[in-house]
This record gives structure tokens, C-alpha cells and sequence, in this order.
């Protein structure tokens, strides 16, 4: 392992936040940043999640290490969570906010995190058991941004048996999460029951991988060149030239056409799926009654002549259906489940003694109001929708029953309606999102 070579983009005066847990790869990554030759100013972010009984000794390792060596301590402690219960998905969310913050608060160049090669193998096997697109499977970049935050993982061409093999060498502190012993998750198994097998087969896998994921992104930097060649070619004022579009080869036609929903959606692109990508392709290929193809959120794509755009339509159409065992929306889906499977957002379990059926999926109209579960008194839907910081209110599904009473904004809130897992309830909804391509 050659260490000099590891922080090889780090320059005199820099300043980076580095994410450091307490367990070995971050504690090895601390390590080498706090021996760097250049002077470079650190900040340590760590982030207590509170789930477990060792967090508050792991951030108080974390901490004595950077006093004693001189180093910016920050630390973030999660005392709740949205859902009552820690999730991957919030506190991912959570961690981001708080690194963007440090990034900002003092103008760091890099937020470094210490994935290595054994986290990016295990990455792309996850995303080929997803059925993950090819851009996907790079896995793991070395440097990437996100939200404007510049994220460097220096780590990727060193394995986790090097690093414990170094820091148990050089005595260097770190604690063992005992949760990642356990198989109860996706990421485990592989770890441990699947990667040693391909290991016994090839001795070199993790080395593999690592050149298979830099193919992966020669290619699909390859392929992004391409776009762009074409878009010079044929897109003008933001509209596509029909004709050559369909002259293009199906896969770039694809890969255009995801492009353009990404831009179009933003963060909200998860609402789009590889179906809404083979619907429009059909659309501009076949023939055609009109020349407006509706797409989730009241976006539209339009055909004016020979050019064709993606919009938002200008006027936004309301709608109420009633609830079936499965009711398609164009933002996911509703349907009925037999039993209690958790306590969440996404979940209601009502009585039907206590509401008029049936119930019904609309869209928000004026003046609406919900008695909000464990809050006293009516909350205006409007406002509900504002404190969870949803951007488009107009587009998130609200049940209701056939008193007009607001049961559920879907995803985000729940009535005083829902009712505990203990008490008496005889109907379960589930709502899905519709998963991003």
C-alpha cells in the first residue's frame, strides 16, 4: 500500500472536513490526513446516531483523539427521527445537511470520506442485483459533487484487510460497530457470505472490480461526450429536431431522453421510471392521434411540427378517484395490505366505523384542513405541506373520505385517524413512490 499516493489532490492551504465514525477505515483515513506532509487545515464532522448503547464512547474517542492532536472537532447527535424508528435513508439525509454546513461554515475544498475498495465491490454487486443502469455501476467516484458539495473518497484503491493490517500496526484507536457482524442486511451478506466465495475464485476481485468500475465510467464519460455532440446538432431553443432524433441509434435516443428528465424533474425525478422512458420513446417513434404525451406531475412532452420539448403543463388538472386494492397515481401507488408492517408515513391503518366510505385520492383544493395525529386542534393542509418543505403542494395525493375529511397527505402526514398497532383498525393502505430509473 503506498500511502503518499493516497491524498495525491491534496494541496498546501487546503481545507477539508473529514467523516470520521471512530471505526478503522475512518480512523486510518485521520490518520494519514493528520501526517500529511502539506499543511492543510482538517476539520473532523462526526455524527452520533444514537442507536446504539457504544455511539456516545465512539464520539467521545473520536473527540480525545482530535485534542490531543490538535485538530477541529465537530460533532452532530441525532436524538430523533422522523419516523420514531434510525433510517439509512434520513440519516443519509441528516449526515449530507450537516457536511454541507461544515463545508460552507468554513470554505473547505473537500469533504473526504474513507470508502474503500471493499465498499466499492460491494456497491456494484448491490446495484447488479438491483438491476442498476451502466452509469450506476462506476459504484463509488473518487471525486464527486453533489448539491454543490466536492466529495474526494481517496481510499478506493486500498482494501479493508490493509487497513486493519496498518492501523493495528500503528496502534492507531478505532471501535468495532458490531451491527455490521450481523446479516441483516443486503451489504452484510455479500460481505460475508458471497464476496469470500468469489475471493477463493479469484484471488484478485477486489483489484478487478475496481478496473471493472473505471471502465464503467470511461464509458459512460464516453457516452455523455456523445450526447452532447448530438445535442450541438440537433437541439435548438431548447426543442429537439424530430427527424434526426429518430435517425439516432435506440440507446442514445434513451439516454437523451433520461437526460432531459433529470433536468426537467430535479430531485424529483424518482417519480419517473424505465417505463415513462420506453412510453415516450414509443410515442416519437410511432404514429401518432396528438402530439402531447402527459407524464407524472402534470409535466408534458410536446410535439410542435417537427420539434419536440418536455414541460410542465401550463394548467394543472385536479383529480379524485376512489380508492380500489390498487390504485394507480401519477405519483406511485395505493393499495391494500392485510397486516400492520410499520409505523410510518407511508402507512394507515384506519376504522372504518370512525369514517364515511369510501375513500378517495385527490389533489389539494383550497382551504383544506386535517386534524393532524397527536396534535391538538386542525392544521391547514397548505401549511402541513410547507413545514415538511414540499415544493410542488399541488402534487401531493391526500385521501379523504366521503365526508370530505382529510385522512392522510400521503408520504407526508397522517390524521388523528391512524390508529396504533395495539388498538382496533380493519383497513391498511400502502403508498409507493414510483422508483427512479
Amino acid at each position: 500500500m503506498k500511502k503518499n499516493n493516497l491524498l495525491s489532490r491534496l494541496k498546501e492551504g487546503m481545507k477539508v472536513i473529514v467523516c470520521v465514525s471512530g471505526g478503522p477505515d475512518s480512523m486510518f483515513l485521520l490518520h494519514l490526513l493528520k501526517n500529511y506532509p502539506q499543511d492543510i487545515k482538517i476539520v473532523v464532522a462526526h455524527v452520533n446516531h444514537k442507536t446504539r448503547e457504544e455511539c456516545d464512547k465512539e464520539a467521545d474517542m473520536v473527540k480525545s483523539y482530535c485534542e490531543n492532536n490538535n485538530l477541529t472537532f465537530e460533532q452532530l447527535t441525532i436524538n430523533e427521527y422522523r419516523k420514531g424508528r434510525f433510517t439509512e435513508e434520513e440519516a443519509r439525509e441528516i449526515r449530507f445537511a450537516f457536511f454541507k454546513k461544515l463545508q460552507q461554515q468554513y470554505q473547505a475544498d473537500y469533504v473526504i470520506t474513507a470508502h474503500h475498495l471493499n465498499d466499492l465491490a460491494e456497491s456494484i454487486i448491490m446495484k447488479i442485483l438491483r438491476g442498476s443502469t451502466l452509469k450506476s455501476l462506476v459504484g463509488i467516484k473518487e471525486v464527486s459533487v453533489i448539491d454543490g458539495v466536492c466529495f474526494y473518497r481517496p481510499l478506493l484503491s486500498v482494501t479493508k484487510e490493509e487497513i486493519m493490517a496498518y492501523v493495528k500496526e500503528q496502534n492507531i484507536p478505532y471501535a468495532i460497530d458490531k451491527t455490521n457482524d450481523l446479516d441483516n442486511h443486503l451489504r452484510n451478506r455479500l460481505r460475508h457470505q458471497v464476496i469470500p466465495l468469489l475471493q477463493k475464485e479469484e484471488k484478485q476481485f477486489f483489484k478487478k472490480m475496481s478496473k471493472l468500475s473505471k471502465e464503467i465510467e470511461n464509458v459512460t464519460n464516453y457516452i455523455e461526450r456523445q450526447i452532447l455532440a448530438v445535442e450541438e446538432k440537433i437541439k435548438k431553443n431548447g426543442q429537439y429536431d424530430l427527424t434526426e432524433f429518430i435517425k439516432l441509434d435506440e440507446f442514445l435516443q434513451k439516454e437523451i431522453i433520461k437526460k432531459e428528465l433529470k433536468q426537467l424533474y430535479q430531485e424529483k425525478v424518482n417519480v419517473c421510471n424505465e417505463n415513462d422512458v420506453e412510453k415516450i420513446i414509443k410515442f416519437l417513434n410511432g404514429p401518432r392521434k396528438k402530439n402531447t404525451l402527459l407524464l407524472p406531475l402534470n409535466y408534458e412532452l410536446k410535439i410542435n411540427k417537427n420539434s419536440f420539448y418536455l414541460e410542465k403543463k401550463k394548467n394543472k388538472e385536479n383529480y379524485c378517484i376512489e380508492c380500489k386494492e390498487i390504485t394507480t397515481l401519477p405519483t406511485g401507488i395505493v393499495y391494500k395490505i392485510l397486516d400492520y408492517q410499520q409505523k410510518s408515513n407511508f402507512e394507515i391503518h384506519l376504522n372504518s366505523k370512525e369514517i364515511k366510505l369510501p375513500l378517495y385520492i385527490t389533489t389539494r383544493q383550497k382551504g383544506m384542513k386535517m386534524k393532524v395525529k397527536n396534535l391538538l386542534g386542525t392544521k391547514k393542509v397548505k401549511d402541513i405541506l410547507i413545514d415538511a418543505k414540499i415544493a410542488d403542494k399541488d402534487e401531493v395525493p391526500i385521501m379523504i373520505d366521503s365526508e370530505n375529511k382529510v385522512i392522510w397527505i400521503l408520504g407526508v402526514k397522517k390524521s388523528e385517524y391512524d390508529r396504533e398497532k395495539n388498538e382496533n383498525y380493519d383497513i391498511i393502505y400502502r403508498y409507493e413512490r414510483k422508483e427512479l430509473f
